[in-house]
């Protein structure tokens, strides 16, 4: 009984714990096993997205859009990939200079706006190519917007990309890639709010001296319904249709030789009736001569025909394929 605590005692004890002056077995065990604490922010998504499939598409572009380029502007070009980089849409557009052209266009049936970045230094490469120049002066950037001839070139360049881009998509998922406007302040380009996750494809270019980049920003939520198609090893790939390999399989097939056998009825025979037999005996058969024949491949019923004669040889005419069982 004398270690019961009297309500005094009790008062004086939580008046301690309260104020700090008593220390508890609880904290002290709290704060031990805290260990190392890292700041996560919850209003910043997660950037560990992983599309395995990109790097067949970002492949594809490349090589489709290098033949597109030094046809368009009669110069031989290299387009090669460089990275692909998961980041906030608001980090995307800081990272944008002033004045910059900013190609805002659509991939139907997905819902949403993409940005298609072409660089000054292109832009206005490509404008001095395509109205006979060599290419090698250099415009002053800074300072001024594009005016409605270079906004032209911008629009021929940029839909030349997006057919391409398009193309490269075939292989998984079928998109329509279409220009939709231009803008050149960033601000303007607000495609999906700032704190949404969005992909940056960028492209190195190279022509003769020249190089820039073309980045292409895709919104995650733009490809939310094609995730799981983008999701899958890249290595393990849906082949499209190809005419040329088709035809070539197919002239290589007629050309193989097969064996062909013409059934014109069956019986059965005894022994006796067999060993029996000499020249002129008539066998009847279970056909009658209105009955289609059986035709056969390699041994496999493929065909049924009618027995007659064909400038006097006799022959089969088919009447009839045999579906496949």
């Amino acid at each position: 009984m004398s270690q019961i605590l009297s309500q005094n005692e009790v008062d004086a004890l939580l008046k301690g714990i309260t104020g700090g002056e008593v220390e508890t077995e609880q904290g002290l065990m709290a704060e031990e096993e805290l260990g190392d604490v890292s700041k996560y922010d919850l209003t910043k998504p997660d950037k560990a997205v992983k599309l395995p499939k990109l790097v067949v598409i970002t492949d594809k572009f490349s090589r489709t859009f290098r033949i597109t380029l030094s046809n368009t502007i009669r110069k031989l070009a290299e387009v090669s990939f460089d990275s692909t980089d998961v980041k906030r849409f608001d980090e995307f557009l800081k990272e944008i200079p002033v004045p910059a052209n900013i190609n805002i266009f659509s991939m139907e049936p997905l819902r949403g706006f993409n940005i298609l970045l072409i660089d000054s230094v292109l832009v206005f490469y490509f404008v001095d190519v395509l109205f006979g120049g060599t290419g090698s002066d250099r415009t002053k950037v800074e300072g001024r917007e594009f005016t409605s001839i270079e906004n032209t070139v911008i629009r021929k360049i940029a839909k030349a990309i997006l057919e391409d881009w398009s193309r490269a998509w075939e292989t998984f998922v079928s998109v329509k890639s279409e220009y939709v406007r231009s803008e050149v302040n960033p601000q303007f380009a607000m495609v999906v709010p700032p704190n949404d996750l969005c992909i940056s494809i960028t492209f190195n270019i190279e022509i003769e001296n020249v190089q820039g980049i073309i980045t292409i920003c895709v919104p995650f939520s733009n490809l939310e319904p094609i995730k799981e198609k983008l999701m899958g090893d890249y290595s393990i790939e849906e082949t499209a249709k190809d005419p040329f390999w088709n035809r070539t399989i197919r002239n290589e097939i007629q050309t193989v030789p097969v064996e062909l056998h013409v059934e014109l009825g069956r019986t059965e025979l005894k022994g006796s009736e067999l060993v029996s037999l000499s020249i002129g005996d008539v066998i009847p058969l279970n056909k009658f001569i209105s009955d289609d024949l059986d035709v056969l491949v390699e041994g496999k019923q493929k065909f049924k025909a009618q027995a007659g004669t064909y400038h006097g040889n006799n022959s089969v005419q088919i009447t009839k394929l045999v579906e496949r069982r």
